[in-house]
């Protein structure tokens, strides 16, 4: 199973989202770097700047997530079938849960320093953790209708020793 395989599983429409989300979280991310560069310098935010940053990230990330979530119509159990996901699932999936905490830590540390610290950066880390979970999601749901597909027809049974 390889990821050229797994990308073929994604339905047109579903990739054209993702793409153009992942894109949007980049744009987004550029735009609130600007931001956070000028909040720098003068201490001050700019909401000019600020309220593209977070439409870009935030939209963006969500236009990744939910279809990433839906490729499994079944759903996709993470820490159940760790072992049989795509290694490139799991390295997306470890990695959003890094931003996630990153985030977090930088935007609790940043706000000791000042208050509106955290608004300029909650935008730049929820966007690209959104991404990276959107697409481990879709990945691994590849892999599983995958796996489905492959399985046989017929459940297994149980019976206990001796019956």
């Amino acid at each position: 199973m390889t990821l050229g395989s797994l990308w073929q599983l994604l339905a047109r429409k579903t990739r054209t989202w993702m793409i153009g989300g992942t894109v949007c979280v980049l744009a987004g991310t550029a735009v609130g770097l600007l931001s956070l560069a000028a909040f720098l310098d003068s201490g001050q935010s700019e909401p000019l700047l600020l309220l593209p940053a977070l439409t870009l990230s935030l939209g963006g990330g969500y236009a990744v997530l939910f279809p990433g979530i839906g490729v499994s119509p079944g759903g996709v159990r993470i820490h159940r079938d760790w072992r049989q996901h795509p290694r490139a699932g799991q390295v997306l999936w470890v990695l959003s849960l890094a931003v996630a905490v990153a985030g977090l830590v930088t935007c609790i540390v940043s706000g000791a320093s000042n208050p509106l610290a955290p608004g300029l950066l909650v935008g730049l880390f929820m966007g690209i953790y959104l991404v990276l979970t959107g697409w481990a999601s879709a990945l691994m749901g590849a892999a599983e209708v995958l796996r489905q597909k492959e399985a046989p027809d017929k459940p297994l049974e149980a019976t206990a020793a001796g019956r």
